[in-house]
């Protein structure tokens, strides 16, 4: 009891000497998040969020909070303009919302989360975020829930997975997998024109409702398809048949965490999105991975296929809090 009561104490005294200043050039930006980022996915580099930055161009605000000992924390956040609005790095937005997940934070311990928190300016809205610890900082609210695979769970056996699903339900899916799984198919990996295909198809599919909608984000991921080849990182996945491609996903693999970022399906090909699902699976299986991500968005098919669901959390300011609540 005594020794957290001091342990208390001393985080007290030393938060009330914490110095704070915000990095908005983009280089020395850059430094600060290559020396203290923890990088644990593709999306987490500095040359990923960069793709991203050369075409939203938003400008960078990094909250930078540091004591006696050097830099506490660090919060890596970019000012959209055109909605007077912080939100993280680099500011990439779909549908007026940012799109990449887990952005990482940098503590020194957990609490500094907080303390992080409590400097963001008036109209903060930060999404997808990863708590530190197993609770959740008070100042954040549930946002989406992401979708995860873990092979080691499943002891890298393909069968432990299929356990998850009724017998009925497995049998279906295999049984519309197989139906386009023809002797004429194949898999074509990591030819780069394929990107054009799933921009046309994903267009098709979802119209002024896509990703590719806004040409900012087409060609920010054509950057990041060109950097994630040539670090050796990509897995730009196509699916052949009848002389037609039916599907084109572009995932990342990076330390043994997989990412299927987006893809797009022919229209004719209704099941065709269940094949792209489970080669996905198979292959993180296959190849020992640590996890797969399958990212958030409610769409049915995530839990119907038994992924691990896990929330992420948003932060939102009060001022922006009190803009956003409904006319009562």
């Amino acid at each position: 009891m005594a020794a957290g009561i001091f342990n208390e104490v001393f985080y007290l005294l030393g938060k009330a000497m914490l110095k704070r200043r915000i990095v908005s050039d983009l280089e020395k930006c850059g430094a600060l998040w290559k020396a203290y980022m923890k990088i644990r996915y593709a999306s987490d580099t500095w040359d990923f969020r960069l793709c991203f930055q050369r075409h939203f161009k938003n400008r960078p605000h990094f909250i930078v909070i540091e004591d006696r000992k050097g830099i506490y924390g660090i919060l890596p956040l970019a000012y959209l303009s055109e909605a007077e609005t912080y939100v993280f790095f680099p500011g990439e937005t779909w549908n007026g919302k940012t799109w990449l997940e887990r952005t990482p934070v940098y503590c020194r311990e957990p609490r500094a989360m907080n303390d992080l928190l409590s400097e963001c300016p008036e109209r903060t809205y930060l999404r997808y975020v990863e708590p530190l610890t197993d609770s959740a900082p008070s100042a954040l609210d549930v946002d989406e829930t992401g979708y995860l695979l873990h092979p080691p769970d499943l002891d890298f056996d393909i069968q432990r997975y299929y356990e998850r699903f009724t017998w009925k339900k497995l049998k279906a899916i295999k049984k519309e997998v197989a139906s386009i799984l023809g002797a004429d198919s194949s898999w074509r990996v990591n030819r780069l024109s394929d990107y054009d295909l799933l921009v046309q198809m994903n267009l098709a599919g979802f119209g002024d409702n896509s990703y590719f909608y806004d040409p900012r984000f087409t060609e920010s991921f054509r950057e990041v398809l060109r950097l994630l080849d040539r670090k050796g990182r990509l897995r730009l996945v196509a699916l052949e048949a009848a002389g037609l491609t039916l599907a084109v996903d572009l995932a990342a693999l990076f330390d043994g965490i997989y990412v299927p970022f987006l893809g797009g399906t022919h229209p004719d090909f209704r099941g065709v999105a269940k094949v792209m699902n489970m080669h996905h699976i198979e292959f993180a299986i296959a190849q020992g991975l640590a996890r797969v991500d399958f990212l958030c968005g409610d769409f049915t098919w995530k839990k119907l296929w038994h992924l691990d669901p896990e929330p992420l959390y948003k932060f939102v300011s009060p001022a922006l809090r009190d803009e956003m609540q409904p006319p009562s």
